[in-house]
């Protein structure tokens, strides 16, 4: 099994890089584990006439492995910029593009990853005001739009004028680092999804209407089935309608 951490922060052993490496130590000793320290590399976007050959090195790496763990800082409510820089420069690398411009999932798609960022605030403070949030879905979006399949993800709170990582929260690392072990491997399938999505509704609903009919009388008892499963496949039919607009019509590129 081969690990790679990409980090992205701006100190190489900073409190950040103390973490991730809290992460990777609970990682088999006969796993392959290499950290990219993204500031080590001249990072700049490809062009028409030259790629760039550290991205090129970095993508061979990313390409051997079989899981990612994508660690950067979270500076200003944001993703810091360095990893922010190597995303965008790695854009078309990491996706598709069809006729029309739409983003498809390219050479990655099924791989694994874990997210990771540190801030200033307390988790109290993180938690009222989410101000890791927009990293974690700058993350999850790059990742997703590559066919990526996310484990798990870990903010460090707290790094204001601290020296060493809080130990709950290496501990919560050291779990991390354990579940990506042990989580079995699943390939992404939207069609099984869907299915279970569709259990899930008719589940409820059939629980929803049994006990209005209970307490109720809402629906005469001959009528009973006939309403429930047209209730399930109209309720169905528009969520699936608004998934998918909310999910691809939406954020196609234009």
């Amino acid at each position: 099994m081969r690990y790679l951490a990409l980090l992205g922060s701006h100190e190489r052993s900073g409190i950040t890089a103390q973490y991730l490496a809290a992460v990777l130590a609970e990682l088999p000793a006969d796993a392959t584990v290499e950290t990219v320290f993204l500031r080590d590399y001249d990072i700049y976007p490809d062009t028409k006439s030259k790629s760039c050959p550290d991205l090129d090195t970095i993508e061979a790496k990313m390409a051997a492995a079989d899981f990612w763990v994508i660690c950067a800082p979270t500076y200003w409510g944001g993703m810091a910029g360095v990893m922010k820089q190597f995303f965008d420069c790695m854009r078309f690398r990491l996706v598709r593009m069809n006729s029309i411009g739409d983003t498809l999932p390219g050479k990655y798609q099924n791989k694994h990853y874990i997210s990771m960022t540190t801030c200033f605030i307390s988790s109290l403070d993180n938690f009222f005001t989410g101000i890791t949030d927009q990293t974690f879905v700058t993350i999850d979006r790059v990742m997703t739009g590559a066919g990526l399949i996310k484990v798990g993800e870990f903010v460090g709170t707290g790094t204001w004028g601290t020296q060493a990582p809080r130990p709950n929260k290496l501990a919560e690392c050291q779990r991390l680092g354990r579940k990506i072990i042990h989580r079995p491997r699943k390939d992404d399938n939207t069609v099984k999804r869907y299915i279970e999505l569709f259990v899930m509704i008719a589940v409820m609903a059939l629980i929803t209407m049994g006990l209005q009919a209970w307490w109720f009388g809402v629906f005469a008892a001959g009528k009973f089935w006939l309403t429930y499963a047209t209730f399930v496949g109209i309720f169905y039919i528009l969520l699936a309608s608004i998934l998918h607009f909310f999910t691809f019509v939406r954020h196609r590129r234009r």
